[in-house]
């Protein structure tokens, strides 16, 4: 069909038609024939042969006389699919924009890419492009956690924290100057929509998927858990931002801790404090001073010996669950699939009390589902 110019195709058509028609005409007089020379049993056996031929054929003439019809519409109206618009249904069940039909196949399309292909520069990305080649994880030294994150950043101290006095602009320039594409369409809904105002399909889902529809900002910075811990719209900000597919420009940095200056210091320097903050929520629960066990899985990783010896400290915010299967979920390749990398590695933490177990930031994750306990960085 792309090889065929579109007049010689119609012609084609027709000569189909021409050729079912004469074979009809030919079952015509044969038929005829019979008749007029006389019949006996044969022959009217024939006859009614002939007879059931031409219906056959001429019930074909006129399918093949409709399909070049209906063929010639589509091709004549064909151009107008440009000019449809269509109107999609947002996940908070509200009717969308009038929209133009290859814009919103083209969200489609996107939406299939970002669900089948993850892309980035975190381990987890590392994991899905080599998904059977073992490397070796990224930790530094003990007493990297005792010198802290500021040291670290390579940004001076008074340019951190005059930031974080600036607030949400701080953050906002912060994106805006050294993040992606896809890190400010994050942030532009995080500050500026509603929950349900971003129907775009990510590697894990559509963003406040579940969540009441028109939710802002200052919704979740009047949740209970923001007002006990004490959380201003920076932070929840920062918070929603890391649980957004954002969260590999955030880490990804981190890995070359030390070695050059960190893009997002104040808005990293707002989910730490944010988390630690949060440890006062479970201060209130129940168990909050009785041990727990937290896992964290991670798959086709391995750990150096000067690391087992004495241990290390992990850059990144670091997300554990209290599942244990969910933890060797991860650790056997991402969750789902059965066995597909060629080591599984395994973290065990014991969190004496509420003060060492992070913070669940479920209530304002921009994918609810995901439970999980978060740990400052440099822990």
């Amino acid at each position: 069909h792309w090889v065929i110019s579109e007049r010689t195709r119609i012609y084609l058509d027709w000569i189909v038609a021409v050729e079912v028609f004469l074979f009809m005409v030919l079952a015509a007089i044969l038929s005829m024939g019979f008749v007029y020379n006389g019949v006996n049993t044969t022959d009217y056996l024939m006859l009614v042969v002939s007879v059931l031929q031409f219906i056959v054929l001429f019930a074909g003439f006129l399918s093949v006389f409709c399909s070049i019809r209906k063929t010639a519409a589509v091709r004549r109206y064909a151009p107008l699919a440009l000019q449809i618009h269509v109107r999609r249904k947002l996940p908070s069940g509200k009717p969308g924009e009038l929209e133009p039909l290859p814009v919103v196949l083209r969200h489609v399309l996107e939406s299939l890419q970002a669900t089948l292909a993850q892309s980035g520069g975190g381990e987890e990305s590392r994991e899905d492009l080599h998904r059977f080649a073992v490397q070796r994880l990224v930790t530094g030294r003990p007493v990297d956690s005792a010198l802290g994150i500021m040291t670290f950043m390579r940004v001076p101290d008074e340019v951190v924290y005059a930031g974080m006095a600036e607030g949400l602009a701080a953050i906002e320039r912060e994106v805006a100057s050294r993040g992606s594409d896809d890190d400010r369409v994050c942030l532009r809904y995080i500050l500026h929509a509603r929950t349900g105002d971003l129907p775009r399909r990510w590697s894990n889902g559509v963003m406040d998927a579940g969540r009441p529809a028109g939710m802002a900002l200052q919704d979740f910075v009047d949740l209970p858990d923001s007002v006990t811990a004490g959380l201003r719209a920076p932070h929840v900000a920062a918070l929603r931002l890391y649980t957004s597919n954002c969260f590999r420009s955030l880490n990804t940095p981190l890995r070359s801790a030390g070695e050059v200056e960190y893009p997002f210091p104040v808005t990293l320097s707002f989910i730490s404090d944010a988390i630690r903050r949060l440890r006062a929520v479970n201060a209130s629960q129940r168990g909050a001073n009785q041990p727990l066990d937290l896992w964290r899985g991670m798959a086709n990783l391995d750990v150096a010996d000067a690391f087992l010896a004495e241990g290390g400290t992990e850059f990144a915010p670091m997300s554990t669950t209290s599942s244990l299967e969910v933890a060797i979920a991860y650790a056997l390749g991402g969750g789902s699939g059965g066995l597909r990398g060629r080591r599984a590695l395994l973290f065990k933490l014991r969190a004496n009390s509420f003060i060492d177990r992070g913070a669940d930031l479920s209530y304002c994750s921009c994918f609810a589902a995901e439970a999980e306990a978060h740990l400052s960085p440099y822990l």
